[in-house]
């Protein structure tokens, strides 16, 4: 075999074979001058049409159109139920078929759906069956609806469960009961204080404050114990630091460790630990000393105090509001309403004790207690005490005093209990048997004053 039969052979293995249409049967596409796509009506006539394209131009002049059946995959086919919708079926098989032609005879036959059934759908209140058959809407599936972005057809917003129902979860309100006090300590819900109600020919009435009005200092860190916590708690811590600290130079050097150690079982231990050494070493630089005052901002009254700078020192020609032991940190209203009460009269040397012992002139002299409108108890009932051994009712709001009547002064001086009602400006006093009080105390009906709870033998008496 010669190279030139060879190369004839591979040449008419590698060649592609024919295409079923010649080079004018092609339809062509016109462009324009700029390479688009021309879309007139000229350049539509110039196309060479094939015989795709004359079987369409046969149809067009027959004046028929290609009838273009919708299946839906949505809407499941019934089959025929009687004769006449099988024959109907046919003849429209029969009439697409001759429309097709001879070049599609071997295209498969799409069969018509059934005829849509007699009960209406109703979606939202359009009806499905009325729409047109280019709608957007004739084969949208029941479960979808409508389509949601028609103005008129808004798909109400689905309510949860969450908003039907709404259930208020109650707040769990924590246990407010301190680790250092074993009970709590409970109000009768219209007495505020029952006390004892020493007689009116006793000498004293049973306070902390009595029995510390000779030594201011430690009258002052009393009142720091005694603040929020009753006294058969505070008044045995208070003596055992005595003890152990007797001076205030020796408060003023101990480590605020120490004296932690010592009240912890208070509360506060830490706060009242800082208070008592800070409390002695401003004692130390500056103790209280007359005709020298200091502002206590609101005390005794709102705006007290307002008019004096934080540092000034107020002389006793002053008229505004100052007090000789202001300076002092860590002392509130209970601390001076004690020590004004036991302690100031002494202090500016005008009397030798709290009840005008010692005055110049004792018929017109007025102790500093007479001017106190004190919020403790304790010191509420020793001023109702008081008061009504000169004969007088005190009024604990107001301080003000009305002449008391013979009936109140011969059971006052008979002994008994003061009672302090919410809804009393006065506190009432009571008759009881004097062998009756301490068994009142035993059952825990008469509150205990916290000078009982100090020793008798101690030195902190008088």
């Amino acid at each position: 075999m010669t190279s030139a039969t060879l190369g004839s052979s591979n040449a008419t293995l590698l060649s592609p074979p024919p295409s079923p249409y010649s080079e004018p049967e092609l339809p062509v596409i016109p462009t324009n001058d700029l390479g688009m796509i021309a879309d007139d009506d000229s350049s539509r006539e110039k196309v060479q049409a094939g015989p795709a394209a004359k079987a369409l131009k046969k149809r067009r002049a027959a004046g028929t159109r290609r009838k273009v059946t919708y299946v839906s995959r949505h809407f499941v086919m019934e089959e025929p139920k009687d004769a006449q919708q099988v024959d109907a079926l046919r003849e429209n098989n029969d009439m697409f078929n001759n429309t097709l032609g001879a070049d599609h005879e071997s295209a498969p036959v799409i069969a018509t759906p059934p005829e849509t059934p007699a009960r209406s759908r109703v979606c939202y209140g359009l009806n499905l069956d009325e729409l047109s058959s280019d709608s957007s809407l004739t084969d949208v599936p029941d479960d979808i609806g409508p389509d949601p972005f028609l103005p008129y057809l808004q798909l109400p917003s689905p309510v949860s469960k969450a908003e039907e129902i709404k259930v208020t979860a109650k707040k769990h309100r924590g246990s407010k009961t301190s680790p250092y006090f074993p009970q709590v300590h409970k109000h009768r819900p219209t007495f505020l204080a029952t006390l004892p109600f020493p007689p009116l020919s006793h000498d004293k009435f049973g306070l902390m404050q009595e029995r510390l009005a000779h030594d201011p200092f430690r009258l002052l860190i009393a009142t720091i114990f005694l603040n929020k916590t009753p006294g058969e708690r505070a008044m045995p811590v208070f003596y055992q630091l005595m003890s152990r600290y007797p001076t205030p130079i020796d408060l003023a050097n101990a480590e605020v460790s120490d004296i932690t150690s010592i009240i912890y079982g208070l509360g506060f231990q830490n706060q009242r630990a800082r208070k008592c050494v800070a409390m002695a070493k401003v004692w130390l630089e500056r103790p209280p000393a007359r005709g020298k005052r200091y502002k206590k901002h609101n005390y005794p009254s709102k705006g007290d105090g307002r008019e004096v700078k934080q540092d000034e020192v107020v002389d006793d020609e002053d008229e505004r509001v100052a007090w000789e032991i202001s300076h002092l940190p860590g002392l509130g209203p209970y601390s001076h309403d004690s020590w004004r009460m036991f302690c100031r009269d002494q202090l500016r040397g005008v009397a030798k004790s709290w009840n005008g012992e010692g005055a110049e002139d004792p018929k017109t002299f007025e102790p500093e207690w007479k001017r106190v409108i004190p919020l403790d108890k304790e010191l509420r009932a020793y001023l109702t005490w008081m008061w009504l051994k000169e004969g007088w009712v005190w009024n604990k709001e107001t301080g003000k005093r009305t002449k008391a009547s013979h009936e109140l002064l011969s059971m006052a001086r008979g002994g008994g209990i003061v009672v302090e009602d919410r809804d009393s400006a006065h506190l009432i006093v009571k008759s009881v048997q004097e062998e009756n009080v301490d068994t009142l105390k035993e059952k825990k009906k008469v509150e205990r004053t916290a000078g009982e709870y100090l020793p008798e033998n101690s030195t902190h008496g008088n």
